[in-house]
């Protein structure tokens, strides 16, 4: 019987993502966007941005039929980084994707999901967007960089993708193609892409799949009692 009850329990547990919403809805926001940044190191070399552009893209157009998803994805030869904004079940449901396919589809070895915001008060880009960044740099991987390092190097990328986005505001569709067509002439401290490997490796930051139970499994509340033996005696009121 006390099987069965902890069962029931279980199936009823919310997860991170329901008592997040629950929250904001509660505060009155009907409508809550969310804005992911995620890296990722390559299987393989990439001579140009065609073949993830196009992934990507399918995916935005499977998961926003109503245009709601923006962002930017920057290719590098070995790595990328790329930032989502969007409802926050509608960036999950495209992150399940992105590890779901096959390697030879998203040619992806190894992620980490560096920054994640609840409830932006304002997006970054108008639109989704692409660019290829194309480096001398011969470096496939890196050693994973350090707790202290890590806030620095995550907070560098999301600063850039910032500045790449006020740039992109305003600006005509024919100027925003050559913009993002040599974005180092337009945007001032491109990242490395030595910077974006060391975060891949980084443990302290969680893989996408670890992102993902976060946030889609069940809340565990540990009690002190229940890490002590033994047992404190209860109560008595």
């Amino acid at each position: 019987m006390a099987e069965v009850e902890r069962s029931d329990l279980d199936a009823k547990r919310e997860n991170l993502l329901d008592v997040v919403l629950d929250k904001l809805h509660k505060a009155g926001k009907t409508i809550i966007f969310s804005r992911i940044i995620y890296v990722a190191r390559f299987s393989r070399r990439e001579q140009q941005i065609d073949s993830m552009k196009a992934f990507h893209e399918q995916l935005v157009e499977k998961h926003d039929p109503g245009n709601e998803i923006s962002g930017m994805l920057l290719v590098y030869p070995a790595c990328m980084m790329h930032m989502l904004e969007g409802r926050t079940s509608t960036l999950l449901a495209y992150l399940k994707d992105v590890i779901s396919a096959t390697p030879s589809e998203s040619n992806i070895a190894e992620t980490r999901v560096i920054s994640s915001t609840e409830d932006i008060p304002s997006r970054c880009y108008h639109g989704w967007f692409s660019s290829f960044i194309n480096t001398v740099s011969s470096v496939d991987t890196m050693d994973p960089c350090d707790s202290t390092t890590i806030v620095k190097n995550a907070t560098e990328l999301n600063v850039y993708l910032r500045k790449v986005g006020q740039s992109l505001q305003g600006q005509s569709e024919s100027e925003i193609k050559r913009r993002l067509a040599s974005l180092d002439s337009y945007v001032e401290g491109t990242p490395a892409p030595e910077v974006v490997l060391s975060l891949t490796p980084a443990e302290d930051a969680p893989s996408i799949p670890e992102y993902l139970d976060i946030f889609s499994g069940p809340v565990n509340v540990d009690l002190d009692v229940e890490s002590v033996w033994p047992m404190p005696n209860p109560l008595k009121f």
